[in-house]
């Protein structure tokens, strides 16, 4: 195949995502290779800009011969090509095949806990560490407020540990992190080792499939304001203290953020607050998902002396709550 040739087959790709695929929202695709899109949003993750492709959901990427190879399981660069003659025709002038479509892998549904499970851990929080720092930063009023917003339940797995239930938009539980706090400093325990697991896991609840959703997201159902997504479940409710006028919600970890999280907030404002030394990693990412915006707020503000100290949007959101006087309880 000449050079000519395979470039008029390249520029055949908007015509070749037609035929194996359906348009979704806002200029997207459902993708023909992991099946975003098919679920209740029905909001595609599938990108086509001039002769390439990418899918924010599976992360594939590529020209028309790397998707017709996926489609069609076809490794090899040169049968490919060959492929491709036959469905565009010489030159890439006229089709002559229709191609085989793989249908999408479905994934298998998210397990659930049970709500009464959840409801139960909503207590005795004199011997949550996280609460009691919480309280001490706020106050009691204020501190009992955030967890009930955000359903912070208490735990035995770890002596003092809090549960942060991932609660979706339709109300299911998806799971619960369980996490140790200092309480007198707010940081997560780490020594001996780090105290952190899940409460299917804790519970030794098998088989689960833990399909994970931002922490906060429940919040969405009940409130139109512009949502802030950070990347602790901490930094969240600390942003849900000192800057009420937002929704604050929680990816649970800088490398857990995809498309496929803020796909229940289409049609809303969304702004990522990603950690000191994060920015360019989420950018990359949030690269053209509609409606999402990322801060650099960080960036900008943080000294020498804050990157060494490796601070995150919680430290500079307690800074703003000192600066403004927060009460303390306990």
């Amino acid at each position: 195949m000449t050079d000519a040739a395979l470039q008029a087959i390249r520029e055949r790709l908007p015509e070749y995502v037609e035929t194996v695929t359906t348009k979704s929202k806002g200029g997207f695709y459902t993708c023909p290779l992991c099946g975003s899109g098919t679920g209740p949003n029905k909001s595609g993750a599938f990108k086509v800009q001039g002769e390439k492709w990418h899918c924010f959901s599976c992360g594939k990427s590529g020209d028309v011969l790397d998707l017709l190879g996926e489609i069609e399981r076809i490794p090899d660069f040169r049968d490919r090509a060959r492929r491709a003659e036959e469905l565009f025709g010489d030159g890439g002038v006229t089709a002559t095949a229709a191609p085989v479509r793989r249908e999408p892998k479905l994934e298998p549904e998210p397990t659930f806990i049970p709500h009464d499970l959840a409801n139960r851990s909503l207590t005795a929080y004199e011997r949550n560490d996280f609460c009691r720092w919480l309280a001490r930063v706020f106050g009691n009023e204020t501190a009992f407020r955030l967890a009930d917003m955000y359903h912070i339940g208490t735990s035995k797995f770890y002596d003092g540990a809090c549960i942060f239930w991932q609660q979706d938009i339709e109300g299911n539980i998806r799971g619960g992190k369980i996490m140790a706090y200092d309480r007198e400093t707010g940081r997560r325990i780490k020594e001996p080792h780090t105290r952190v697991t899940w409460v299917h896991r804790a519970m030794k609840i098998e088989p689960y499939n833990l399909k994970q959703c931002l922490f906060g997201l429940h919040l969405a159902a009940s409130s139109s304001k512009p949502v802030a997504v950070v990347e602790s479940e901490k930094s969240a409710i600390i942003g849900a203290g000192v800057r009420p006028e937002a929704v604050w919600m929680a990816t649970g970890g800088k490398g857990t953020l995809n498309r496929a999280m803020l796909e229940p907030l289409q049609g809303r404002r969304v702004v990522l607050f990603p950690d000191l030394g994060a920015y360019d990693d989420w950018t990359a990412k949030a690269k053209g998902w509609p409606g999402v915006e990322v801060s650099d707020v960080l960036e900008r503000r943080a000294s020498a002396e804050d990157r060494a100290a490796g601070l995150d949007v919680a430290d500079f959101l307690l800074r703003e709550n000192e600066a403004i006087g927060g009460r303390s309880g306990f």
